[in-house]
């Protein structure tokens, strides 16, 4: 289930940016909401009758649905702003944050090889933003990015320990649905309608193709968090970044599509990534060695 989500989450921020041409951020955010919603709702209504959440929601449940609809149009602006590339590194800021909030509300300890990760990452980090400093296209934007994208890694890991709680008492796809109405609710305001009769068909089919990322990633995240530890969860989904910088150096470089502007990443930006993507990988790693 983890790989699956690790694989949708790769592609999404390149999906994203191309999305991006024919829809405001507003709308696409509330789309992939409205269309998991729908599927859902009827699959559950139909064979497991799991609406029930609906009609009395707990708290934990709204305020984790309120954290994921933040953290859809946070990340979609950054993508907006600066790049797939750049939006997929500066996210992996979440399963550090996760790590963090277990020493702070959990009372696990921090171990030195967690430490050494921190700092591998901050660097790795910090090489990243000196290259897109110097070569993105536009600096206010790119930092304005950032920001989002920033906001966007927080209300993650408050929206995945909202989830993992609610898994105690509640089915995986019942609380997604709970889920998936409250941010849809939010984010209605954001919609600019007229732009569902501009699209077209490559538009259309763009915002399917989102709308089904956001329901089978989200959905195989729900059932791998009701079996298996967060520490382990943040271990493999911070390797999605390297789907997203291969994916897009690929189409970029040898495909040249137009839809997606170049990125101008040296390779000094690419190793910073990868020295990032490492470090955290090192803390999440040592995390899990902790639990076992």
């Amino acid at each position: 289930m983890i790989l699956v989500t690790l694989s949708l989450w790769g592609v999404l921020p390149i999906i994203l940016k191309l999305g991006l041409n024919y829809y405001s951020v507003g709308t696409i955010a509330w789309f992939r909401f409205f269309f998991s919603f729908v599927v859902l709702f009827w699959f559950l209504f139909i064979f497991r009758s799991g609406c029930r959440l609906l009609l009395h929601p707990p708290m934990i449940g709204i305020l984790g649905g309120a954290a994921l609809a933040v953290n859809y149009f946070g990340m979609t602006q950054g993508i907006h702003l600066s790049g797939a590339s750049n939006a997929a590194i500066i996210i992996q800021v979440a399963p550090l944050l996760l790590v963090i909030v277990g020493v702070l509300f959990f009372k696990e300890v921090i171990r030195l090889r967690q430490l050494m990760g921190i700092a591998i990452a901050i660097i790795g980090f910090y090489l990243f933003y000196l290259d897109r400093v110097a070569n993105a296209v536009n600096n206010p934007s790119f930092s304005a990015a950032n920001v989002w994208v920033l906001i966007a890694a927080v209300v993650w890991v408050l929206y995945m320990t909202c989830q993992k709680q609610l898994s105690i008492k509640y089915s995986a796809q019942s609380i997604n649905l709970l889920v998936y109405a409250v941010a849809m609710v939010m984010l209605i305001p954001m919609v600019e309608w007229d732009e569902f009769f501009k699209g077209g068909a490559v538009g259309c089919f763009l915002l399917i193709a989102l709308g089904l990322n956001t329901l089978l990633a989200y959905g195989a995240l729900a059932e791998a968090v009701e079996c298996i530890p967060l520490s382990l969860i943040s271990i493999l989904i911070t390797l999605n970044p390297l789907i997203t910088l291969s994916g897009m150096w690929m189409l970029t470089s040898f495909f040249e599509i137009g839809a997606l502007s170049s990125e101008n990443i040296s390779w000094h930006g690419y190793l910073g990534g990868l020295i990032a993507v490492s470090g955290v990988v090192l803390v999440v790693v040592s995390s899990r060695n902790k639990v076992n």
